[in-house]
């Protein structure tokens, strides 16, 4: 039987991760799934839940960052080639029927990363900006000090993206190994977006699955200019424009 692992970082987010995945159902008829907790804070509320549904439960008393937390979930879940591994936000909801369909529609394609189309407010259709091109370095600062992100379009039906947001990527196992899962040097911010720059250099494919949606409650702490996350986030968009030999220029989006 394939294995659907589902990955979850929580850093007190106990009360999140409970309330969006208290639902979900492990066995069907030709997968599990597996959801899997890293607790970057040791929540013995959220140690509990997972004890008393069966999720595989971690904390080993070390903080780490977005990418490092992942890597190491995949380090210890060691999917196989024919199993799914999931990155997934804390603050994502997703109902069974669109969970469900969306591994049945990654299983019949033949992408290799693939992200679920993603509503900031489903009651107003206002979608979490699908149509997303790699920035430059001024583009992180324009985005930063005035909130405009002219590296993301506005084209709702968009299908193949230059990059998926890290809210929710599903990956065949191979491709994540193939590239060494996150760059850890980024604490948090701009990991994603490193991680699929890398993929579309080695050839992999990656689509947005238009058919079926995740709600997306996103925190926004890196818009507030004195949190420590505006910093993290200034320090990833450097690491990620020097990297990638993205200083000079401006990305801006087709409209």
């Amino acid at each position: 039987m394939k294995n659907i692992y589902i990955s979850i970082i929580s850093h007190n987010q106990q009360d999140l991760v409970i309330q969006n995945f208290k639902n979900i159902q492990e066995n069907y008829d030709t997968f599990s799934i597996k959801l899997s907790i890293i607790d970057n804070t040791g929540s013995s509320k959220l140690k509990d839940f997972c004890i008393q549904n069966n999720i595989f439960y971690f904390y080993d008393g070390k903080t780490r960052g977005f990418g490092q937390n992942h890597n190491k979930m995949f380090e210890l879940l060691n999917p196989k080639d024919d199993d799914l591994f999931i990155i997934c936000n804390p603050d994502i909801s997703i109902s069974t029927k669109n969970l469900l369909g969306l591994i049945e529609n990654f299983y019949t394609s033949n992408y290799d990363m693939v992200a679920p189309r993603s509503y900031l407010d489903k009651k107003t259709n206002f979608l979490d900006y699908p149509d997303r091109y790699f920035p430059h370095l001024a583009n992180f600062f324009i985005s930063i000090l005035t909130g405009k992100r002219l590296h993301y379009g506005t084209n709702t039906e968009v299908e193949y993206p230059q990059w998926l947001s890290g809210s929710f990527i599903i990956f065949k196992p191979k491709v994540f190994k193939n590239l060494n899962g996150f760059d850890e040097r980024y604490f948090m911010y701009c990991e994603d977006i490193d991680l699929c720059f890398r993929a579309k250099k080695a050839g992999f494919k990656l689509k947005l699955d238009k058919e079926y949606f995740i709600e997306h409650n996103s925190q926004m702490h890196s818009r507030n200019l004195f949190s420590k996350n505006i910093f993290w986030h200034i320090n990833s968009a450097f690491r990620f424009s020097i990297k990638h030999h993205r200083i000079l220029g401006l990305t801006k989006a087709k409209s």
